[in-house]
């Protein structure tokens, strides 16, 4: 005799549903875990991490913005080494004038005027 068939059919449903609900719980804790992953890589990748692929180094740069109210305010932006002051509002943007270069030294300025200053000895 066959015993399966002598069973009532909720307690063969149950024998066979143990197994099925456990491996769809490890599927389901495998896709949360991929989907977490895939979130902090993009939230790393908003934060400007360099270690990242295929990250540009942007020529346009929003260094500080303030509100004036409604829906209008200015922005310090700098754009290839030039600060620009710029007026935003709803309807258009404005440049209202040029702060100046930030020319940044080069690498032998740097070490120049790291490096303790030593005169000759006589």
């Amino acid at each position: 005799m066959n015993l399966p068939v002598l069973l009532p059919a909720s307690a063969h449903a149950a024998q066979v549903s143990a197994p099925v609900a456990g491996g769809g719980l490890r599927l389901l804790a495998g896709l949360l875990l991929v989907l977490g992953l895939m979130l902090l890589l993009y939230a790393a990748s908003r934060r400007g991490l360099r270690w990242l692929p295929n990250h540009r180094e942007s020529r346009i740069q929003i260094h500080e913005t303030r509100p004036l109210g409604g829906r209008k305010s200015l922005c310090l932006v700098e754009v290839r080494g030039r600060e620009l002051l710029i007026g935003v509002s709803g309807e258009r943007i404005t440049l209202l004038c040029e702060l100046g270069t930030t020319a940044k030294p080069s690498f032998a300025e740097t070490l120049r005027n790291q490096s303790p200053s030593r005169e000759p000895v006589s």
